[in-house]
């Protein structure tokens, strides 16, 4: 009995982290709810956190992760723009960003950016809130 209620202990101590929206968005792809839920559990799981929060140091890594997600939503937003606008419509095509840089390291916020000839195309990514974005035209 003793036995039970030192591992019931040890089980409760254990960190539990909660998964934010992205991690479900990426979990939601899957149609059988067991595997879903193995989805939800491996992102809850300490050795994930742990290969997230070091990738997360690293630019390089922490932008590939996101780069699908930041395209499609910072597509769509340009998209809008470019419907309603002239300015827009001239200088957005589609493009894909082949840069980026930190915003907030500490939040894992980028900025990912195309030169053009004229015009920067700039969209801000938010990892936890991929449909947050924001993006802008700048002087180069």
């Amino acid at each position: 009995m003793r036995k039970i209620i030192g591992i019931l202990f040890f089980l409760l101590a254990l960190p539990v982290y909660a998964v934010n929206d992205a991690e479900l968005e990426k979990c939601r792809e899957y149609t059988d709810p067991s595997v879903r839920g193995k989805c939800v559990q491996m992102y809850k799981r300490t050795d994930t956190r742990a290969a997230s929060a070091s990738c997360k140091k690293n630019l390089e890594c922490w932008s590939q992760r996101y780069r699908e997600q930041a395209e499609k939503y910072c597509g769509i937003a340009f998209e809008r723009r470019a419907a309603s606008s002239r300015l827009w419509a001239q200088h957005w095509d589609g493009q894909d960003f082949d840069q980026v840089r930190w915003l907030d390291r500490g939040k894992g916020v980028m900025v990912y950016f195309e030169r053009e000839s004229n015009v920067v195309l700039q969209c801000i990514f938010f990892p936890h809130a991929p449909a947050r974005v924001r993006v802008s035209l700048a002087a180069p």
